[in-house]
């Protein structure tokens, strides 16, 4: 492994095994991160998304349900890599809930919230502490919609949105030097996504992945992908709730 200096920028993605996750560790390995890559699938990293890297990369098992061994994993990556000044929260899961479910909605919102709360807590204490860092959350144009069949994911998506809005108020107004991006996908052809058949304006995990990789380098607050997607969520800012739900 090369002998990369201080200043080589090192990010640690959090749900990097398959999709936007795998994509964007692709896309921020050219731009010369240092990566560290978690995810229950461990096995498919090795063999599917390492390959591909041209960095410098860190890979290990986590299981953001089991926060407290997800906090010592995320640790012990951070400190292999040398530090860290990017955390992307990525890890989560989508599902219709058609027949309203209960296990399989709280498997769910323990994964999309209660892990990603989490995390991002961990992260925040970890750039707290350090001084500096960049929080990014993979959140979901589904954040803006109420929808009948996918009520307790668009649910989860909005808690992240809500969050990620929430601190980086938070950090403004103590004045810390932490950029908080929250990435809102369209739809993206994923695994998670492949069995939809009602998506339009469909972008590839690779294309979203740099448009991803640029807003962060960018460091914007806020991230569409693609960019259209912006029209849309300014439209469903000015529309009525009751309209709204008639067209859905």
């Amino acid at each position: 492994m090369k002998t990369h200096s201080n200043s080589t920028r090192k990010a640690v993605i959090i749900g990097a095994s398959s999709g936007i996750g795998a994509a964007l560790a692709v896309e921020l390995s050219k731009a010369g991160y240092i990566l560290g890559l978690t995810a229950r699938r461990l096995q498919i990293m090795q063999n599917e998304v390492q390959p591909r890297l041209v960095s410098p990369s860190h890979i290990a098992f986590m299981d953001v349900t089991d926060i407290h061994t997800s906090v010592d994993t995320l640790r012990k990556v951070i400190h292999q890599m040398g530090g860290v000044d990017l955390i992307v929260l990525n890890a989560g899961v989508s599902g219709s809930s058609v027949g309203m479910e209960r296990e399989a909605t709280e498997e769910l919102i323990r994964i999309n919230v209660l892990g990603f709360a989490g995390m991002l807590h961990e992260a925040y204490r970890i750039f707290q502490k350090q001084g500096y860092g960049h929080i990014v959350g993979i959140s979901s144009i589904a954040s803006l919609l109420p929808h009948p069949n996918g009520s307790a994911y668009n649910a989860s998506k909005a808690f992240v949105s809500n969050y990620m809005d929430s601190m980086r108020l938070r950090v403004k107004r103590r004045g810390e030097k932490i950029a908080v991006t929250d990435v809102l996908p369209g739809y993206v052809l994923t695994p998670m996504t492949e069995e939809n058949k009602r998506m339009f304006w469909v972008a590839g995990a690779d294309k979203a992945a740099r448009q991803i990789a640029h807003d962060i380098i960018k460091k914007k607050p806020v991230s569409y992908v693609s960019r259209r997607w912006r029209l849309v969520a300014w439209l469903l800012s000015l529309m009525p709730r009751g309209i709204l739900n008639r067209l859905l």
